[in-house]
């Protein structure tokens, strides 16, 4: 998730998916809400506590909804071990391990997955997990509700379009009314068959994304309203959910259909849902002791660092995310010209905003290092006297005359405070930062600004370390032509988004034509190359493909890279098997256990 939003609001729980994205606005738009019920336990009840009993206590973020379709925090912690997919990820995240599916088959043509799926997978109410929970869950994913394939908006369909399922895209969009084209098919209780539209060397790792687990779709289809509560909510991962307080807590117990329950050791997981914050009170309760797992923010680091005890303590997952710049779309067209944005990308001496937070890198590229292949070669790269060059041409000599810049923020980073002198000094030009509450945040990014008002907003985003999710997934092609488009342009686009008399098909073709017509030479172009790379069957022509779609989009510096930052937690050393991965649910709950 985009850790520089935090929802907050809403005052219904919409448990069904489409009330849910109804309510959330979600049509390429941000969610508001988590749901004011802080102390109201009506999910369950609280489990007793057994004297002697081997209890793990963490901190997470609230978690507004656990449906894996819809991106919000609470998808992450389902993979942690709730809900259990076809595969799990490796610690380096770029391959997979078996999980519900114990073995599989790639056609020579590479186009065809045939999973086998374990005979002893159950799920927590004992049912078996079929091929058919498969199908059906993701026939459900593809169903079209108003929202197009997720990519980093709080709200949106949570599927990943770089994953590249036949027939998905199309199904999600209304264009393909015909479930049997779409490439998912159950072919026996215990075979999946998924068939890609063009060869994905990434498909496995991609499988292990939340918005592909399974749900237990016979209570899901009964109890529409009610499935999410418990003891309703069936699970097939290593814990189950026994109660889910609003805002409070959300409480684990061993599953004990799960098909590997011998690595399930602890008896019951209480996570702790708090309010993400960069005040650092949340490393409180922790050194309470009232707390085993917790992130550690910014502000804390180096506290944690020079404590002889608490050091110990400390984990560290490096290059985790990128920050980054979104450019917000204005009355004022300072910032339609592209001059102008490269040279804000080029005078951000990033080397120096990377000394403001501790183990974060000068971010070159919206593809971290940390993703095999990478290299410096499509960069923007730094230059002040060019950066001057281009505002001078552009009409603004010395920054003369440009707006005020803005940095639209939900969250009151030291980054965005050093950013905006950095600027101030390297260009002349005025920059304030707008510290906002977190759900103003998430509506105004989508707005179209007065004309006094010019800027970016600022968010961290992470994800598979892959090429197809950097280039095609986060910062998208298609999110890339949106973020193209003139403010009047993009006014249209809502408007025909939110149109609720045009059906799913109507509705994408007029928007996928006004792409078409009013994005920028330099987006559709990243576009091509994207799609260009996901057909192209060898590897070293591939990267080159993708590489050059970056180098795009880096040129069009619509999103603009700013910084790779590391994620700490603090981890009892009495706990064993943790192991840290780059991802946003960061660890996996099966295989953890207290020392013995």
């Amino acid at each position: 998730m985009e850790t520089s939003v935090s929802p907050g609001g809403l005052a219904k729980v919409p448990a069904n998916r489409r009330d849910f994205l109804r309510l959330s606005g979600a049509l390429g738009i941000a969610a508001t809400g988590t749901w004011s019920l802080t102390g109201c336990n009506i999910f369950g009840s609280q489990p007793q506590q057994q004297e002697g009993a081997k209890t793990l206590r963490i901190a997470y973020t609230t978690v507004e909804t656990v449906d894996p379709q819809v991106i919000t925090n609470g998808m992450w912690i389902l993979t942690r071990g709730i809900l259990e997919g076809l595969v799990t990820q490796t610690e380096t995240g770029d391959s997979v391990n078996p999980a519900t599916a114990e073995s599989w088959e790639i056609s020579d043509d590479n186009l065809t997955y045939t999973f086998k799926l374990r005979e002893n997978a159950k799920w927590s109410n004992g049912d078996p997990v079929t091929a058919h929970d498969f199908e059906a869950t993701y026939k459900r994913l593809f169903t079209p509700s108003g929202a197009s394939a997720g990519g980093t908006t709080l709200g949106a369909n949570s599927y990943q379009a770089s994953t590249g399922i036949k027939g998905a895209v199309e199904f999600l969009s209304g264009a393909l009314t015909d479930w049997s084209q779409v490439g998912v098919k159950a072919t026996g209780d215990k075979e999946l068959v998924i068939t890609l539209a063009n060869p994905n060397p990434d498909l496995l790792p991609a499988l292990s994304h939340p918005s592909l687990l399974p749900l237990h779709m016979k209570t899901v289809e009964e109890k529409p309203d009610d499935w999410q509560k418990p003891p309703n909510f069936i699970t097939n991962g290593p814990y189950a959910v026994t109660n889910w307080v609003m805002n409070s807590t959300l409480d684990l117990v061993p599953n004990e259909n799960y098909w590997d329950r011998g690595q399930v050791f602890y008896d019951n997981i209480q996570v702790q849902l708090i309010e993400a914050t960069a005040s650092g009170t949340q490393t409180v309760p922790y050194e309470n002791n009232e707390t085993d797992i917790v992130g550690i923010p910014d502000v804390d680091v180096q506290r944690f660092q020079k404590d002889p005890e608490l050091s110990k303590h400390l984990k560290v997952v490096e290059n985790y995310s990128v920050a980054y710049l979104a450019k917000l779309r204005s009355e004022n067209p300072a910032l339609e010209d592209i001059r102008v944005r490269q040279a804000l990308s080029m005078a951000m001496s990033r080397d120096t905003l990377a000394g403001v937070v501790t183990g974060a890198k000068a971010g070159q590229t919206l593809v971290p290092g940390r993703v095999k292949g990478w290299d410096d070669s499509f960069a923007l790269g730094e230059d002040i006297e060019q950066a001057k060059r281009l505002l001078a041409e552009a009409g603004y000599p010395d920054g003369k005359g440009l707006p005020e810049i803005r940095i639209l923020a939900g969250v009151d980073s030291p980054i965005v405070a050093a950013l905006a002198d950095v600027w101030q000094k390297n260009l002349g030009i005025k920059v304030r930062p707008d510290i906002v509450e977190s759900g103003v945040y998430v509506e105004r990014r989508w707005q179209v600004q007065k004309g006094d008002y010019i800027g970016f907003y600022f968010g961290t985003f992470a994800g598979l370390p892959t090429w197809p999710t950097y280039t095609g997934s986060l910062w998208s092609p298609i999110d890339v032509q949106k973020f193209s488009l003139p403010s009047a342009s993009w006014a249209q686009y809502q408007k025909i988004e939110q149109d609720k008399e045009l059906d799913a098909g109507t509705k994408n073709k007029q928007l996928a034509a006004l792409l078409k017509e009013k994005s920028s030479p330099g987006s559709r172009e990243m576009a091509d190359l994207v799609a260009k790379g996901y057909s192209e069957p060898d590897d070293a022509k591939r990267l080159a493909i993708f590489k050059e779609a970056a180098g795009v989009r880096e040129q069009e510096s619509l999103y603009i890279p700013v910084l790779w930052l590391s994620v700490y937690f603090a981890v009892r050393p009495t706990i064993e098997g943790i192991v840290m991965r780059a991802y946003p649910d960061y660890f996996y709950l099966k295989g953890l256990k207290p020392k013995a």
